[in-house]
């Protein structure tokens, strides 16, 4: 059938549904990770403790409310960032500073394949390990 101003009214409704955020990236083949877990196996920071965020492809998650993070400290989180880069993720772990500043405790790329997955992580002396997932 071809479609014309004189017979659109045809098509049926369901064609025209908004869709949600992420109907929208499953369609256009985005990708989703989560960061489930974070475990510390040894601070970055001289004093014994990370004020731990996360940065996402260039995005800055929990930096406002960092977790403080010691040797054998496990944390259940929910961090969440979606990307269209084929090339998946770039996660990085900052221990935030008083002065404002940060210093970089993790840093890991990640594919885009869909999975969940278990990585350690070292920087700067710091070293975790990352529970995390990857979906549509």
């Amino acid at each position: 059938m071809t479609f014309s101003k004189s017979n659109l009214n045809l098509l049926p409704e369901s064609l025209f549904t908004e869709l949600t955020a992420d109907q929208t990236q499953m369609l256009e083949g985005g990708k989703r990770v989560i960061i489930s877990k974070i475990t510390c196996i040894k601070p970055g920071d001289l004093d014994g403790t990370d004020e731990l965020f996360f940065r996402i492809n260039g995005k800055d998650l929990g930096r406002n409310n960092p977790l403080k993070m010691s040797a054998g400290t496990t944390r259940n989180v929910s961090v969440i960032a979606d990307t269209f880069d084929t090339l998946g993720f770039r996660i990085q772990l900052f221990d935030a500073k008083n002065d404002g500043g940060v210093l970089m405790v993790g840093n890991m790329s990640v594919s885009g394949i869909s999975g969940d997955f278990l990585r350690r992580t070292k920087f700067s002396g710091g070293v975790y390990d990352v529970t995390y997932s990857v979906t549509n």
